[in-house]
């Protein structure tokens, strides 16, 4: 059996045209841990030599035919001839022309990244992820620079999204190119107040802030994401049972709690 990956990626602006990745004549064997796999697991992959990136994604077809792409395409030309049928035969006609086995791929996909997780080897997780770490912040400045030289104290790269260029990009796609990282740490800091009427205000943090916490955890799990907040910040009841460290005026205070949720998350630290 052949089999037929399918990508489709989301636009990134108005009217532009999608992007298509297709590779034809796969095994099973390969489709399902080269490209399917990495998917489930949300981690970068190549298909037909395009990068994939699976938050990019907006539709996957996985196919799969008795014979190779350069029978499929002969048979359906000469049925379509047959048929006084004038149509384009091109790979899209090949992924098409299959059985679709998207759904049974996914599942078995997904038990390989269960497994693998249940079998991970700590000590090599750090080879395997970025050392790249995103420090997501409000106006509290000082706690920034605190927590960004911690960072590094620990032999890791933070990466702030304010010192990055914008590249004529807007923030929202500045903010998703720069979040390929292997970890997170959102600061929750005392920098608005809201509440259900004017009575009852309460500090909060940006709500950008909270935003991009719960965009990193989706994005990276949960164990991969640390939220430092101060007294009296309020945490929305949605992202209880997130890893959360309370902070005072010294990031520095909580090096070691930190630290082992680095550790915890398969980072080998300075």
């Amino acid at each position: 059996m052949y089999c037929h990956a399918r990508i489709e990626l989301k636009a990134k602006r108005a009217k532009e045209p999608k992007k298509v990745a297709i590779e034809l004549d796969l095994s099973r064997e390969d489709l399902l841990n080269k490209i399917a796999a990495p998917y489930s697991s949300s981690r970068r992959f190549i298909l037909g030599g395009v990068p994939i990136n699976p938050d990019e994604v907006e539709e996957v077809l996985f196919s799969e035919t008795e014979s190779n792409s350069a029978a499929i395409m002969a048979s359906l030309r000469v049925r379509n001839l047959s048929r006084n049928i004038v149509s384009t035969v091109n790979s899209h006609s090949v992924v098409r022309a299959g059985t679709n086995i998207t759904r049974s791929v996914l599942e078995d996909a997904e038990k390989i990244t269960i497994r693998d997780t249940v079998n991970e080897d700590p000590a090599s997780v750090q080879s395997q992820r970025s050392n790249r770490v995103f420090i997501v912040h409000g106006h509290d400045q000082m706690a920034v620079e605190q927590t960004e030289n911690l960072v590094r104290r620990f032999g890791l790269i933070p990466i702030i999204l304010r010192d990055a260029p914008n590249a004529g990009n807007t923030v929202i796609e500045k903010f998703e190119a720069h979040s390929e990282v292997g970890f997170a740490i959102i600061l929750l800091t005392p920098d608005d107040v809201g509440g259900i009427s004017k009575l009852h205000l309460a500090p909060r943090a940006r709500q950008n802030a909270i935003w991009e916490w719960g965009y990193l955890v989706a994005k990276l799990g949960r164990r991969y994401v640390v939220c430092l907040y101060k007294d009296g910040v309020e945490i929305p009841s949605d992202l209880h049972g997130l890893l959360t460290i309370k902070i005072g005026e010294q990031v520095r205070d909580k090096t070691e709690e930190i630290r082992r949720e680095f550790i915890a998350a398969g980072y080998r630290l300075k």
